[in-house]
């Protein structure tokens, strides 16, 4: 998300540059690129394809970040990468979605992997030069920012995790965010052809996965329940584990505590990092457990207000299509699919306001 944010704040005045260095980037990229047997694009596709990807990314590098020497991002790290460079990895990702439809299932969330070696796809060089070439034209089409538009000011991107964030205490005017809702999705896995780009292997995105808040992974000893939660959490986590469907007290029973204990230390580590009136806006949806409400926003509302943030206006916005819907087995405990997401404004208080909804 951060190279697409870069390549996002990409300064519309460079883009009269971006078809000659897309030429010139293309032209690198016929060298051949010796691909190591244990790269992750390798999963889906068979070497020789795999190695005309990494010439194209080799190209990118050479071009716009280092000229010596080849190095997957993953190692090199964020820093070192321009907004120019983004603008052509996110073309490279773009790229590889387009190739790897097949294993791109009705579930937008996944990312399948081929039973077999045989399954791999083998895209010839020229397709993988001509689908990126049109990813980069298609990319310049869209909206971009103006003179007009621009705004003054100075950017830094970085990843952190919200549980422990860089920042000194008190340092920040504005939180804007929309965390991962309580629906097991798994964004590594949603995101693994990218994360396969940038060189992540098996068990640095397996490490990953863990760190995610929302995960679909638990912990041998999953946190201990904590009045911290609130009412309506605890009411719910009850629900849960008196629930008679399979696994609900114990995977899944697991798998909610370890959300919810994250979103706390997240709520905590926000506050931490805000001054007193500062503004925080969460963007929050609510779900089901089979036929059990998960009324997430009230539950952020109430998390909250033992952090100093209080409450000062909720929007909501009924949602007719939710991804529970995709499920036939749903069915088995509620008709409707609906959803609502919810807006939450709080604002950092000097004291504790109690729980309020």
């Amino acid at each position: 998300m951060v190279i697409i944010a870069k390549a996002r704040g990409l300064d519309f005045a460079e883009y009269s540059s971006l078809k000659p260095l897309l030429a010139e980037l293309l032209r690198k990229a016929r060298k051949p690129f010796d691909i190591d047997p244990l790269d992750p694009l390798l999963t889906w596709l068979v070497p020789n394809s795999g190695s005309h990807f990494r010439s194209i990314e080799a190209g990118i590098q050479k071009l716009l970040i280092d000229d010596s020497c080849y190095q997957n991002l993953n190692r090199r790290g964020l820093q070192a990468l321009s907004d120019l460079a983004a603008f052509f990895y996110v073309a490279l990702f773009r790229t590889l979605r387009r190739f790897l439809r097949p294993f791109l299932p009705s579930n937008p969330t996944w990312v399948k992997k081929p039973k077999r070696q045989a399954s791999r796809l083998r895209p010839d060089a020229v397709a993988a030069r001509v689908a990126f070439r049109s990813e980069v034209e298609q990319m310049l089409t869209l909206p971009a920012k103006t003179e007009k538009t621009k705004t003054p000011g100075k950017k830094h991107l970085a990843v952190a995790s919200s549980e422990s964030l860089p920042l000194r205490d008190e340092a920040i005017d504005l939180v804007l965010s929309s965390p991962p809702y309580c629906t097991r999705i798994d964004y590594a896995v949603a995101t693994a052809i990218e994360l396969a780009a940038l060189g992540y292997s098996a068990d640095e995105e397996f490490d990953l996965r863990r760190c995610l808040i929302g995960n679909t992974t638990v912990p041998k000893t999953p946190p201990s329940i904590s009045t911290e939660l609130g009412s309506t959490c605890l009411r719910f986590l009850k629900g849960l584990a008196e629930h008679p469907s399979k696994a609900s007290s114990t995977y899944y029973l697991k798998n909610h505590l370890q959300y919810f204990h994250s979103i706390r230390a997240s709520l905590a580590e926000i506050s931490r990092v805000m001054r007193t009136k500062a503004r925080c806006l969460l963007v929050v949806q609510d779900s089901y457990y089979k036929n059990l409400h998960n009324d997430l926003p009230r539950m952020f509302v109430e998390m909250a207000a033992r952090q100093k943030l209080t409450l000062v206006e909720r929007r909501d916005f009924p949602l007719s299509r939710t991804m529970a819907g995709i499920n036939p087995r749903v069915n088995d405990y509620r008709e409707s699919f609906s959803a609502t997401e919810s807006v939450l404004s709080f604002v950092k208080s000097s004291s504790l306001s109690g729980e309020r909804a």
